[in-house]
């Protein structure tokens, strides 16, 4: 969800240091890519039913959620506020130390507003990534956004199974899924940020599962980028609220820049000097 929309802050915000990315904790995966792979489509539709059923994602029509993200290493923190209605949202983000960020999509068109690029509305792949990125399963939602799923591996590390499936869209982009195949759960997943400074390869690593209403959804994960690394927690999730949709208005366009200022007048010369 929102985690994905703020990697750009964070990218643009932080400077990278000499420990940002850590060196892995756990063993390397071992992958197994001439063993028969299960349908993407299977391995997507028990990540939805594990994660709560069809027919509970269905349900949900609107949320309105808030995320806390902590920077360790650069001691910086970020507050985030999302509000979601059946596609349409609004997501503010406050980073201590960069100001605040928000992103609107009103159905039609997708814009943007941050510190670092100003205001503009989003297109093409850009667009697209905003959208996906508030998606409460794209385990779910994926043909929205995407054209095919295939799975492409099985991973064994540390004693757990895992099943990566590649979304694919028409334009080129590409999501790395990557499952749990014991639990059915989202593990984590892998994607290149799209932003006017260029693509930035991202991970997203789950680490704790909990019940959003009547879905489970991951609450803790580690936002993982070559110049930061963020823990991202969920500390508010209210499912089915009402929200007004002029919390999707886009807004008004800046004002113009006043004209610059007629120049001042130039000093008297002084009178130059005789010869005496």
């Amino acid at each position: 969800m929102r985690r994905r929309v703020a990697v750009l802050l964070l990218a643009a915000g932080c400077q990278p240091t000499p420990t940002t990315t850590p060196a892995p904790a756990v063993a390397p995966a071992t992958v197994s890519r001439d063993v028969e792979l299960p349908d993407a489509q299977l391995v997507l539709a028990q990540a939805v039913e594990a994660a709560g059923g069809a027919a509970a994602h269905e349900a949900l029509h609107s949320y309105y959620l808030e995320s806390r993200m902590d920077l360790p290493q650069q001691g910086l923190r970020g507050d985030t506020k999302l509000w979601w209605k059946d596609g349409k949202f609004h997501l503010e983000v406050v980073m201590q130390g960069v100001g605040p960020s928000s992103i609107w999509y009103d159905g039609t068109a997708v814009v943007a507003e941050d510190p670092f690029s100003g205001r503009r509305t989003l297109a093409g792949k850009e667009a697209r990534q905003a959208r996906w990125a508030t998606s409460i399963s794209l385990a779910h939602d994926w043909a929205e956004y995407f054209a095919t799923a295939r799975t492409i591996a099985r991973h064994e590390q540390d004693g757990r199974s895992f099943l990566d499936v590649v979304l694919a869209a028409d334009d080129g982009s590409e999501l790395l899924l990557r499952f749990d195949a014991t639990t059915h759960l989202l593990a984590s997943q892998r994607f290149s940020q799209v932003s006017p400074m260029g693509e930035l390869p991202v991970e997203i690593v789950v680490l704790e599962y909990r019940p959003l209403g009547a879905l489970q959804h991951a609450v803790r994960t580690k936002t993982i980028t070559s110049v930061v690394t963020a823990d991202n927690e969920v500390i508010k999730f209210e499912p089915n609220v009402d929200i007004d949709d002029a919390q999707f208005a886009l807004p008004t366009a800046p004002a113009a820049p006043a004209s610059d200022p007629p120049p001042s007048p130039a000093p008297p010369r002084a009178p130059a000097k005789r010869p005496g």
